[in-house]
């Protein structure tokens, strides 16, 4: 049974408020320990353990197994690369989100998952097929560009300068996980067994980080605050609830209500519990509405491209 559209829209705008809290957390972790690979295994083991135990509960394994053999020769090697996507994309925010702040780090991951979505579209990466670029999706991406650099005004020098180049980075990877992901759901028929195999190999490459890091220079595996899983325990409800709510409000709407929960958390985070030095300036509060509008303009460009797909597919009527 759907939920109603109001109860899904709240979900959804609670989804993208988690992943403020989500950022902040293992920013937190990372800064505790002196070790981002340390936060960044903590986050994805977690994360693991409860897509599992949600997997098992619904009995999605067999299913998945089944549906699997039916579409094996549909399945594409690159599909399974997107927790090695995931992995890259979680340790360069934990990285860099003590350095400049929640909210500046949500709003270049909002530009570079914008990037990412053009351009999965665009070369027909996701299950949704090509997508070509539209003059809204095209303003949409300059608001989000005007967005990052009105939020990174007094928070970067020449010592930290590529730091948000290399978080867009992150949010392109984040999209092209999500066409990967969308895959995975559609040859799988399971979204928690999807989460799992993520998860999975995305674990490998966390264990061999933190291996090398163990190696380079000893962890404090004790400076672990009690709440390190916070993190991962966010991340895997993340995905549950976005992809149950989906269904009732639509993609647009869940991908407009996370920007919104998501800009919001991490402006109220960035002033209560800052990860930076900085904390929150205006500036950043303007970057974050900007980037909720450029979300917004790119989702109304997608939403007129659907519509024009559909027409175009409409039979003619018949005279």
């Amino acid at each position: 049974m759907k939920a109603s559209p109001l109860l899904a829209t709240a979900a959804t705008l609670a989804a993208g408020a988690a992943v403020a809290v989500q950022t902040s957390a293992n920013g937190h972790v990372s800064v505790a320990t002196g070790s981002p690979v340390l936060a960044t295994a903590v986050n994805h083991g977690t994360a693991l353990l409860m897509a599992l135990v949600v997997a098992g509960a619904m009995g999605a394994f067999p299913r998945a197994v089944r549906s699997l053999r039916q579409r094996r020769t549909e399945v594409r090697r690159w599909w399974f690369l997107g927790g090695l996507m995931g992995f890259a994309a979680v340790l360069t925010i934990i990285t860099v989100t003590p350095e400049v702040g929640v909210v500046a780090v949500a709003v270049a991951v909002t530009l570079g998952q914008l990037v990412g979505s053009v351009l999965a579209d665009s070369l027909s990466l996701g299950p949704g097929g090509r997508r070509s670029l539209n003059l809204l999706r095209s303003v949409g991406l300059g608001v989000a560009v005007l967005a990052v650099l009105v939020g990174a005004v007094g928070r970067f020098d020449l010592g930290n300068v590529l730091v948000i180049p290399v978080v867009v980075i992150a949010g392109v990877l984040i999209a092209l996980q999500q066409a990967a992901n969308g895959w995975l759901v559609v040859v799988t028929g399971e979204f928690a067994v999807m989460s799992v195999i993520n998860f999975l190999i995305s674990g490998v490459f966390v264990a061999a980080a933190l291996v090398v890091s163990l190696l380079l220079h000893p962890i404090d595996f004790s400076a672990l605050p009690p709440w390190a899983p916070l993190g991962g325990a966010l991340g895997a409800a993340i995905g549950v609830v976005t992809a149950l709510t989906v269904r009732t409000i639509g993609v647009l709407s869940a991908i407009l209500c996370i920007a919104a929960g998501q800009a919001i958390a991490a402006v109220l985070l960035d002033l209560l519990v800052p990860v930076d030095a900085l904390g929150l300036t205006p500036t950043a509060v303007l970057g974050a509405a900007l980037a909720v509008v450029a979300v917004a303009i790119a989702g109304l460009g997608s939403m007129a491209a659907s519509r024009r797909r559909a027409a175009a597919a409409a039979p003619e009527p018949v005279l």
